[in-house]
């Protein structure tokens, strides 16, 4: 891996194991000249500041040549992060229990799950929003109860949503409340503005829901997903063209729930709903580079049956930037397009990314419908060749 030593230390401070091999890393590679500038700029950027102070802490008095700024400052985001989730929590938990006497259920997605149930402290996994997967059919309710509990839907109204579209899928509800944090109401899991009928359609929202388990989140009992649905909605979350793994913190994210669930896991079933899913790729790329770069325990067999059985340009493209630590938004786009099989699927899948609704569009924009005019679409056209172009640019210097 080309990774210069900065990154390296990063990477060894998501590693769960702080045993004697990395420790001798993380002391080995401090003691270089390093630029901690750059160690701490990069440590915010990939979401994981508090992650690095809680493993570097452990060690502060054999990593004399960290300068005394970088414990300061990465403690002030641990305690950040830790003082906005409990902010965060008390109101989930308020608003869990005005869904419990309302009779309204819903299954808690990614960052709450992952702070309270997998992270085991709420400093280390920064929120700035709830991720709530709902039923279609109590939308509607839903809407009533948080309306009364002061949040509006931000973008678009619950009674202006298309539940057939196959692009966003979710509402953004927000409070006038001060320290009140955005709550996400999804009615699908995959939410995204570039086109996913190549999967989304494979994905049965009822089998969520029937696996689903009980829990209880910010004190209040909720549902939560089952381990291999949450495994797969970590990997697909992680390879949505705006992630594309350009954040250590999904990895990390991914590397706590396999540590948490253990022996829980069942890993044949994680393979039969991702191919049922056709997710199998996304969840192939997303666990194999978490064990790449984390160590994380995945089974090898497991990784060889989620393997494809070969690899288009595209994906061997994304795969070699993100060995090479070339990480950055929008690469994973490769990925999706490589999922649609055919010439004309591709360039319909292409216009589509260039097109989307005008609904999704303003939805997008946070405007209402009657405000979009098509020059929303040339912005879309300039932002999605920019990325393009960047993608192309740097997959041309990793070849040469």
């Amino acid at each position: 891996m080309s990774w210069i030593e900065e990154d390296r230390l990063l990477l060894y401070c998501c590693r769960k194991d702080i045993g004697r091999r990395n420790r001798n890393k993380i002391i080995e590679i401090q003691r270089k000249s390093l630029d901690w500038d750059y160690f701490l700029r990069k440590a915010r950027q990939n979401g994981i500041s508090a992650v690095v102070y809680s493993k570097l802490k452990r060690i502060k008095k054999d990593c004399p040549q960290i300068p005394s700024f970088i414990f300061r400052e990465l403690k002030k985001d641990y305690f950040l992060n830790a003082t906005k989730n409990s902010l965060i929590f008390e109101e989930l938990g308020k608003v869990l229990e005005a869904f419990r006497k309302a009779g309204l259920q819903v299954i808690i997605l990614k960052g709450a799950v992952l702070a309270e149930k997998m992270y085991g402290n709420l400093a280390l996994r920064p929120m700035t929003d709830v991720d709530l997967l709902v039923k279609k059919e109590d939308l509607r309710q839903l809407d009533e109860q948080l309306k009364i509990l002061g949040y509006k839907p931000s973008d678009i109204s619950v009674e202006d949503i298309d539940l057939s579209s196959t692009y966003l899928t979710t509402l953004d509800y927000r409070s006038l409340a001060p320290n009140s944090p955005s709550f996400h109401i999804h009615w699908h899991f995959v939410n995204s503005t570039i086109p996913n009928e190549s999967y989304i359609r494979r994905i049965k929202i009822e089998d969520i829901w029937r696996d689903a388990e009980k829990t209880k989140i910010a004190d209040a009992e909720t549902l939560v997903m089952a381990p291999h649905h949450l495994l797969i909605h970590l990997s697909e979350h992680a390879l949505r063209v705006t992630h594309s793994l350009s954040k250590l913190s999904f990895l990390c994210d991914i590397d706590e729930a396999v540590n948490s669930y253990q022996e829980r896991l069942d890993w044949e079933r994680l393979i039969r709903e991702s191919l049922k899913f056709n997710l199998i790729r996304m969840v192939f790329l997303s666990l194999y580079f978490t064990a790449k770069f984390l160590e994380t325990k995945i089974p090898e067999n497991v990784l060889s049956k989620l393997k494809p059985e070969r690899f288009s340009l595209g994906e061997r493209i994304f795969m070699n930037s993100i060995s090479n630590n070339k990480r950055f938004p929008g690469l994973s786009y490769l990925v999706h397009l490589s999922m649609n099989n055919g010439f004309f699927r591709k360039m319909n899948f292409l216009k589509k990314t260039l097109f989307p609704p005008p609904q999704i569009m303003a939805q997008r924009s946070y405007i209402p419908r009657s405000k979009f005019s098509y020059m929303h679409y040339i912005q879309r056209i300039s932002e999605v060749l920019s990325r393009l172009a960047k993608t192309l640019s740097q997959s041309f210097i990793l070849r040469s």
